[in-house]
């Protein structure tokens, strides 16, 4: 029986730049680009719609991975954002140096990175940080991992290695070139694919069962679907293989392949250089109309006969002949399409007003003809036909090009390129020595490609470790500061029963019924299992119920209400009610009712604001208190004249938002200015005690440690003046060298 055949379903101009990944989950496509967006998309009508824009990344994105338990992880820079399922950010891991190429989510709370800095990383995401660091690499790294704790690496010089935990256990020379993707394979090995054209088949302790030979280029990226492998790279193709190596269907596509990924639906979804998805079926309901699928066909061979080297006799076949001139009618004015004349590609532009095809002229770069490449010019090397175009792909993906003409100085050459791309000279001789080698028409683009891409990646790994090595180096002790405070005593069966008999005061309207008490009570039993709190979940409902009912009582009947939820803050359950498009918005706007009622109720605003408090240790709820900060800011600002004891409470409610932001980058773009703006208007209104200054002051040198240089810009903007004049009366030699450490770091 003869296998289905993918045909086209849709197309999707989804970016303005590269698609650099794409990941599937259910119903939703995320789209990732180096237009520093990232699109979700939802299946609706046999359809991908658009739901969801994600426009927060300030640089290029360049990998992203569907996690386990749902969201995704997404690499920007040297950073992994955690998106939720609506694309909004629950938290960032950090911890590399360079360029995040690479990401695998292994299990509901581990994640494995590879990056540009030739390392891979571990992740506990349910504790923010990194559990292994996997070194020995050179430069971006292929990752995969297993619960069991083993994983697969391989980097750009083709060795892959395999770890348990992290002792390496076996390296082989697996590639000539660097290894861009790592999967598990369906016999239970493992498979590769490189930049030096191959697929590989390995068994589990890394013994090469088969290779795969048709790609005419990189290799960039590779799925499995059942006991298919899909793969596509710079030659334009997508390859469907069976296990035994053998191609079972090619799809040209017009543009260089970057990612792939597989849906729901057994559909192959492909993303290319010219900032477009294409959907691909076998389900004949769900097909292209036939001009689309005819459009893209011609769209992939007129692309494919502009790339050096042309045609293939095979692709030339294929076209119709100028027999077809006469019966092939054009769909608009100037559409270009290609006839065979003989054994050679022609171009023809129709033309609606003489109802026919006019040629343009012949399909320049057949195979083996050694044609002039046009380059369109720029400020160094003038527009027009020259012997070779070299293409660049630098670390964003981004293609630069190197024009040369036989015969012109190769010394003349390699400046005006370095020039043009802020180069070193010290490279000068490395491009020279290139041009020597690579200016014969024999040279395959391949080899010209790789070279000039590892030149180009030396050069930015040496201008790293330059300016790693001019750094200044100081040792802080006491800033960044990472210790949240918080309130974890409880009295559940005090609290339970207050709850209820103020329950049974209320309306029917906001009475919890007899479901829902057994709901609450459950709920409070769950609080109580401290040992086994993170293998136990509270309902959803609950959640539902404190925004919907809860929270709508009188002041009077709140403590209880409060005294629950500051305990349900600290259970990973809460994540449920501050995930979402409105990110616990009405609990924050109910305790800035409460701090602004009169006469004011001490002991409410305390239990509030220990439950602020408490936000900040889950990853959801960090998140979302960052998110609507400048009302936690009003908050704050409405208590500027109260008691000690509730001064003590936001003086840690400052300092745990510091370390939020400090940890999670803000996420809030300006989150930093938000809190410089209420600590220094919270030291100024009166004379604080020492105990508050010193933590005041210790939040603002964990903004200003924060890696990013917006958070500290602002931070520095606003308290520089105060902090360099202040002065604490106190003998503690800790606060002291605490103030000297944030007065020095505004000034490095």
């Amino acid at each position: 029986m003869e296998a289905l055949q993918y045909k086209l379903s849709q197309t999707i101009a989804a970016h303005n730049g590269i698609v650099r990944s794409i990941s599937t989950q259910g119903n939703e496509l995320l789209t990732c680009s180096s237009d520093k967006t990232a699109k979700l998309y939802e299946m609706k009508d046999n359809q991908y719609q658009q739901v969801t824009l994600i426009s927060f990344f300030e640089k290029y994105i360049y990998a992203t991975c569907a996690r386990v338990n749902g969201g995704y992880a997404v690499g920007h820079d040297n950073q992994i954002y955690l998106l939720d399922n609506e694309g909004n950010p629950l938290g960032i891991l950090e911890g590399h140096d360079q360029q995040v190429c690479s990401l695998k989510s292994i299990s509901e709370n581990l994640l494995i990175s590879g990056s540009w800095d030739a390392t891979a990383i571990i992740w506990d995401i349910s504790q923010m940080k990194q559990i292994y660091r996997l070194n020995g690499h050179k430069y971006g790294v292929a990752v995969y991992g297993d619960e069991n704790l083993n994983f697969i690496t391989g980097s750009q010089d083709g060795i892959l290695h395999s770890w348990s935990k992290e002792t390496k256990i076996k390296s082989v020379q697996a590639h000539k070139d660097i290894i861009r993707e790592i999967l598990l394979s369906p016999l239970g090995g493992y498979i590769t694919c490189s930049n030096d054209e191959t697929i590989k088949l390995w068994s589990k302790d890394l013994e090469l069962i088969q290779t795969f030979l048709g790609h005419k280029s990189f290799v960039f990226t590779m799925k499995i679907h059942m006991d298919q492998v899909i793969s596509g790279g710079d030659d334009r193709l997508v390859i469907i293989w069976n296990l035994d190596g053998t191609p079972q269907q090619t799809i040209q596509l017009p543009d260089t392949v970057w990612t792939v990924a597989i849906n729901n639906f057994n559909d192959i979804i492909i993303g290319t250089s010219d900032g477009k998805v294409r959907v691909f079926t076998t389900d004949k309901n769900r097909f292209a109309t036939q001009a689309e699928i005819e459009g893209l066909e011609q769209e992939a061979s007129l692309s494919n006969a502009k790339q050096e080297g042309g045609m293939s006799e095979e692709e030339v076949q294929k076209l119709p002949g100028i027999d077809k001139l006469n019966t092939m009618i054009g769909k608009k004015e100037g559409e270009i399409r290609l006839f065979r004349n003989g054994n050679k590609p022609e171009a023809y532009m129709w033309s609606a007003a003489s109802s026919n095809w006019q040629l343009i002229g012949d399909v320049i770069g057949g195979k083996g003809a050694n044609s002039k490449k046009f380059f369109p010019g720029d400020k160094y090397f003038e527009a027009g036909e020259y012997d070779h175009v070299f293409d660049v792909e630098d670390d964003h993906g981004i293609t630069k090009l190197l024009p040369y003409n036989e015969g012109e100085s190769f010394y003349d050459s390699a400046e005006k390129f370095c020039l043009r791309e802020g180069y070193s000279k010290h490279y000068l001789q490395q491009i020279v020595n290139f041009l020597k080698k690579n200016t014969s028409f024999g040279q395959s683009q391949r080899q010209k490609k790789s070279e000039l891409e590892t030149m180009k990646e030396q050069y930015a790994q040496q201008q790293i470790l330059q300016q790693q090595q001019a750094k200044q180096q100081i040792d802080f002790q006491y800033i960044p500061y990472t210790q949240c405070t918080y309130y974890e005593n409880m009295n559940l069966q005090g609290l339970s029963k207050k709850l209820f008999e103020f329950n049974a005061q209320m309306s029917e309207e906001l009475k919890l019924t007899e479901k829902e008490t057994l709901i609450f009570n459950k709920g409070i039993e769950s609080l109580g299992q401290v040992q086994v709190q993170k293998t136990v979940n509270i309902e959803n409902s609950v959640s539902i119920i404190f925004i919907q009912k809860l929270l709508k009582w009188d002041a009077q009947y709140l403590l209880p209400v409060y005294d629950f939820f500051r305990l349900f803050c600290l259970h990973h359950s809460s994540e449920q009610l501050f995930a979402g498009l409105e990110k616990g918005m009405n609990l924050f706007l109910n305790i800035f009712t409460i701090v602004n009622t009169q006469p004011i109720n001490a002991v409410l605003v305390r239990l509030a604001l220990q439950t602020l408090c408490n936000c900040l240790k889950h990853n959801t709820n960090s998140c979302a208190i960052l998110y609507h900060l400048r009302i936690v800011k009003d908050i704050i600002l409405s208590l500027l004249d109260t008691d000690e004891k509730t001064v003590l409470l936001l003086s840690n409610l400052i300092l745990n938002l510091s370390i939020g932001i400090y940890q999670r980058n803000g996420l809030n773009d300006q989150a930093s200015e938000l809190l410089s703006e209420a600590i220094i208007t919270f030291l100024q209104y009166k004379q604080r005690d020492v105990e508050t200054i010193a933590k005041l002051v210790t939040a603002i040198g964990n903004l200003m440690k924060s890696p990013a240089k917006q958070i500290r810009e602002q931070c520095k903007k606003i308290t520089f003046e105060f902090i360099q004049s202040l002065v604490i009366d106190t003998n503690n030699q800790d606060t002291l060298k605490c103030l000297e450490e944030v007065k020095l770091s505004m000034l490095i």
